[in-house]
């Protein structure tokens, strides 16, 4: 009886479906477990269904969403793909920046003009006396004929002026003599009209002395911005009108300056070096030109002291030897002088002239 149930059991309890009959019901999983650390791909949509839809607005897409698939094996990656992204602000691009290899040598530089002087180095407004030097030079040398008309103009003026004062001295002066207690002595009398011509000549001299000196600085500032060189770049000058009221400021401040105990003057003179050749060269008023060259000297304290020691220490060796030399030094210290200008304000000079 017993084994009647047992038997009447067993057979009225179904077993269970085997996990590798495929016909039997239920799902049937991978037999393969998954490797660690890996995820089972969610099952592949069946044939028809509607691809997912975009997220709401508002909504954070799902991972990948929007993403460029890789190229499969052996197509043509897209333009772009691979790479690399910009790097961080404030590092370093890689050399060529992002959009290919970096320009040929010169590409950028301005058509025409000419480059800065060389020797620009990372700080293009010190002053570069042996540079300057040179540059002066080379100008100088290859443009001789030219840069002495001044001096020589100089020279004629100054023997016609000497000439026209000593005639008209005689001739407007006389002779007295005066008896006095320890003797005889004699004195000249200038008529009011010998007065007169003898102020009129000196005017004439200083007039004609800023003429010359604004035709040096003019010549030497066409120099600088590389234009041909001729007869009358030396002996024309520029806005020689602002020139002379600004060489007329500068020499009435400097005046009262060496009146109270000479400090004052020569601290004028530091200050106000620039002011006739920025009038020239950037087209100043006389004011805004004293103000220029204020805020050069102020700022560039040491290369403005050497560029006027040198400047004046050039002009002095021509004047020792005689007034001749004077025709050779003072257009050559006026080009050394622009030279320093041009470099205390970061401006571009013409190139030397070759050797």
């Amino acid at each position: 009886m017993r084994g009647d149930l047992l038997v009447s059991g067993f057979m009225t309890t179904p077993p269970p479906p085997d996990q590798s009959d495929p016909t039997a019901g239920g799902p049937q999983p991978d037999p393969t477990p998954p490797s660690y650390g890996q995820q089972t791909p969610p099952p592949a949509p069946d044939y028809g269904q509607a691809p997912p839809s975009a997220p709401d607005h508002g909504q954070a897409p799902p991972p990948g969403y929007g993403q460029t698939p890789p190229p499969a094996y052996g197509q043509t990656p897209p333009p772009g793909y691979g790479q690399t992204p910009p790097p961080a602000y404030g590092q370093t691009p890689p050399p060529g920046g992002f959009d290919g290899p970096p320009p040929a040598p010169g590409y950028g530089a301005p058509q025409g003009g000419y480059p800065p002087a060389p020797g620009y180095g990372t700080d293009p407004t010190k002053v570069d006396v042996g540079q300057a030097f040179n540059w002066a030079w080379s100008k100088f040398k290859n443009n001789v004929g030219a840069m002495v008309l001044p001096g020589l103009a100089a020279l004629a003026l100054i023997i016609i002026l000497t000439v026209v004062a000593v005639v008209g001295a005689g001739l407007s002066s006389t002779e007295k003599t005066i008896e006095g207690p320890y003797g005889s002595y004699t004195e000249t009398e200038f008529s009011f009209g010998g007065t007169v011509l003898l102020f009129l000549l000196y005017l004439v001299f200083i007039v004609a002395l800023f003429y010359l000196q604004a035709s040096i600085i003019s010549g030497a500032v066409r120099v600088a911005n590389g234009e041909p060189v001729t007869a009358s770049s030396f002996l024309v000058p520029t806005r020689f009108g602002p020139v002379l009221i600004t060489a007329i400021i500068v020499g009435v401040i400097t005046s009262i300056g060496m009146a109270l105990f000479v400090i004052p003057g020569l601290i004028a003179i530091f200050f106000l070096q620039f002011a006739v050749v920025a009038t020239i060269d950037r087209g100043l008023s006389p004011i805004d030109a004293i103000k220029a060259s204020f805020d050069v000297a102020k700022c560039k304290v040491g290369d403005s002291l050497v560029t006027l020691i040198l400047t004046w220490l050039l002009t002095a060796v021509g004047a020792i030897v005689c007034y001749v030399g004077l025709i050779v030094s003072v257009p050559f210290a006026q080009l050394f002088f622009v030279h320093c200008w041009r470099r205390l304000n970061g401006a571009p000079i013409a190139p030397p002239d070759p050797a």
